[in-house]
């Protein structure tokens, strides 16, 4: 979902490729894209994963602060690489003077991957995760939980509809408006714990429900939100999703390709705009139609990923010695 929406969410799509199939004079694959924003998905599952981590005992600063050190070390050795391809290619962005090398590699402000801006907030909120977790987790009266998920609605809106796309984009401006950020993934973080909670506690009446309705409802969701595109519907969207997934039984040959790609998302995560945006882009796009564009970006980000996660697990281990 994450590079098909960074693939075909783009305006010039008409341009880059040959779509064939569109609805009116818009490609299919660029409504379709309006459903596969991925930062809701991933804060989601984040916030999940670690309550089930709060729960076991696993969550505590120190191994946050390992965890992060882990994933910075996979981003700039990632950095490195790309950065060095891109001075050949694209002198006169990579790297840029000193202010955006810093920039970049604090996370502060992502110009030579725009699409890694939400690393430095990630970054912060896996390490207040525990009391973020332990606030949210132990909120029982259900009033209590309206009211925090409308403040964070309320920062959600004020940032991406009135502070971010009022004011130029600076470094500055980038680092003043990271508690904004913050704010606005907090959000989606904590539906992931509310989810966890809710799956915990089940109603009979949701266990009871036969894999085909709730694939009915992945379906249906999905085809409403390709045609409707409203921002601040993601949370909710990608949470309903997320949980008739959990009710799916996954198996064989989907299940193996899932897993692969789970352990590499990571690195893909990274690399993907790389090759789809910023440094090779007429080589992806020249396959010309959107779903030989899109395996074949999938294949290059996985290939990449490898050695990546090689290097960086032997980084690591050196440092965490």
């Amino acid at each position: 979902m994450m590079l098909f929406f960074h693939l075909f969410g783009r305006d010039e799509l008409g341009d880059l490729c040959t779509p064939l199939l569109y609805i009116g004079s818009t490609p299919l694959v660029k409504y379709l894209s309006n459903a596969c924003y991925p930062v809701s998905f991933f804060m989601i599952l984040s916030g999940y994963g670690l309550t089930y981590c709060y729960l076991k005992n696993q969550l505590s600063l120190s191994i946050q602060g390992k965890r992060i050190l882990k994933l910075y070390v996979h981003y700039w050795l990632i950095l490195f690489i790309f950065v060095t391809i891109g001075h050949f290619i694209k002198p006169d962005v990579y790297p840029g003077d000193l202010i955006h090398v810093l920039a970049n590699i604090t996370g502060i402000r992502c110009t030579y991957n725009g699409e890694t801006w939400f690393l430095l907030p990630y970054a912060i909120i896996s390490m207040l995760s525990w009391w973020i977790i332990d606030f949210v987790y132990h909120l029982n009266d259900k009033r209590k939980i309206l009211l925090t998920l409308t403040i964070y609605s309320i920062v959600f809106l004020t940032t991406r509809y009135i502070v971010y796309h009022q004011l130029e984009n600076t470094t500055l401006l980038t680092l003043l408006l990271q508690p904004f950020f913050i704010v606005q993934l907090t959000f989606y973080f904590s539906l992931g714990i509310l989810l966890f909670r809710l799956l915990e506690n089940e109603p009979a009446s949701l266990k009871a429900l036969k894999p085909t309705v709730y694939t009915v409802i992945i379906i249906v969701l999905f085809i409403i939100k390709s045609m409707i595109k409203i921002t601040i519907a993601d949370g909710l969207y990608a949470f309903i999703i997320i949980f008739c997934i959990s009710h799916l039984q996954l198996h064989g040959f989907i299940k193996n390709i899932l897993h692969q790609l789970g352990r590499h998302s990571m690195p893909m995560w990274m690399v993907h705009t790389f090759f789809a945006v910023y440094l090779f882009q007429d080589f992806i796009y020249g396959f010309r139609y959107p779903l030989l564009i899109w395996l074949v970006l999938i294949a290059v980000s996985y290939l990449a990923s490898i050695p990546i996660l090689q290097i960086g697990k032997r980084i690591n281990s050196l440092i965490f010695k």
